[in-house]
């Protein structure tokens, strides 16, 4: 396993960073399982494989897609995951005994049953899957002992990582209090619930949830700066077209899909194996990826229901009844833009492992933010704003790589 990652030399960065645990720390358990594990010199050398972190990956978007999980319940899952699997590794780093496929795969079994509890064809997926890691191992001549030691470490972390998602308030049922109905402020569609509005509570993982980072305030809706913002929305759905159509729906991302945070994922899974990356270092990469996601989803929301910035088809509803948005409008005020911050997180902690596609990352995240905007359901604020705050949130994720 490597210990050490590069992340290109950008001002006040380390060159390299060391592995680290986000969440699970070694137990008395895991320890003694850890100091039951056996030197045996007829054992393979075992590295974490590229099959197994795929097959585990390809089940939980299944599960996300097909239980419609929202964007920031997708980001939470995939960051639980994979943060699994890093302090699996992690924990493993000075023994060689053990098996990381095993390590691995049981803590993700954990997880994922813990996020799917009502989804039985993907559960006996999930256990056959990981029964058939466990087997391949045995076959390749690991000791049986060090196997069944594997299982449970990998149980345990597993074990750890659900309890805190338990406690991290994500199943907190949360119904807000509204402002009074106004120019510029949100207002709920009649009979539809709106989306997580407790999200912005949810405990960040690495960061303390009062020193997340916070969005600048967006401008008065009476303000000339806000008249700009109008007028500009307004120009730039005139100019809607096919290949604007394209763009939104490219990032459209609703429930059902592996909505932007998975989209963000596939992504650094395709640049780490066209670099051929080793499979643990891709799962400490994904990791940072995903808990910045997650990080920068509940900054966003908990600044959406501070702000309650109106949505543009209430605006536009007082001058042309009969425009609709290319895309439905989501039942959430409108500032920061969820798609810009996650987008802006990700781009800069994929920036910060791949310095030389810095273009590309920027780029997709600025398509990310525009596709939005040119959707009809943000205004160009909500972009920059968005793109300006996840890319922060993502700063202090490796700020906290960078800590001992």
């Amino acid at each position: 396993m490597v210990a050490l990652l590069l992340i290109g030399s950008s001002p006040g960065w380390a060159q390299f960073v060391q592995s680290r645990a986000w969440i699970a720390t070694a137990t008395p358990t895991i320890e003694r399982s850890l100091a039951q594990l056996q030197t045996d010199p007829r054992q393979p050398a075992s590295n974490l494989s590229w099959d197994t972190l795929s097959e585990l990956q390809r089940l939980e978007l299944l599960g996300i897609q097909t239980q419609m999980f929202s964007p920031p319940r997708t980001a939470r899952a995939l960051a639980l995951l994979t943060v699994a699997m890093n302090d699996s590794l992690y924990l493993l780093r000075n023994h060689p005994e053990a098996e990381p496929n095993v390590v691995t795969a049981f803590a993700a079994q954990e997880v994922m049953l813990y996020l799917h509890p009502t989804f039985p064809n993907l559960k006996d997926a999930l256990r056959q899957t990981v029964a058939a890691i466990y087997a391949r191992a045995s076959s390749a001549g690991f000791a049986e002992k060090n196997l069944q030691l594997s299982r449970e470490i990998g149980r345990q972390v597993g074990l750890q990582i659900v309890a805190w998602g338990r406690r991290d308030g994500a199943a907190r049922q949360i119904i807000p209090t509204y402002p009074a109905p106004a120019p510029g402020v949100w207002v709920l569609p009649l009979g539809r619930p709106a989306v997580e509005p407790g999200w912005g509570s949810v405990t960040p993982i690495g960061v303390r949830l009062e020193a997340l980072a916070r969005s600048s305030p967006p401008p008065d809706w009476n303000s000339p700066e806000y008249e700009r913002e109008r007028t500009l929305f307004w120009a730039e759905q005139q100019k809607l077209n096919d290949y604007g159509r394209q763009i939104a729906d490219r990032w459209a991302g609703d429930p059902g899909t592996v909505t932007p945070a998975g989209l963000w994922q596939e992504a650094a899974v395709e640049i780490l194996q066209k670099r051929q990356s080793q499979a643990a270092d891709a799962v400490a990469i994904l990791a940072a990826l995903n808990v910045a996601m997650h990080n920068s989803f509940i900054a966003c929301w908990r600044d959406k229901y501070i702000y309650y910035t109106a949505r543009p088809d209430q605006w536009v509803a007082t001058f042309d009844k009969r425009w609709r948005p290319y895309l439905r409008t989501p039942r959430f005020p409108a500032y920061p833009s969820g798609h810009s911050t996650v987008s802006g997180a990700a781009a800069t902690i994929l920036t910060a492992f791949f310095p030389s596609e810095a273009k590309t990352w920027n780029e997709m995240a600025k398509e990310a933010s525009y596709s939005r905007i040119i959707a009809g359901i943000h205004w160009f604020i909500d972009g920059s704003g968005g793109l300006d705050l996840g890319e922060r949130v993502a700063r202090q994720v490796l700020e906290v790589l960078q800590k001992p």
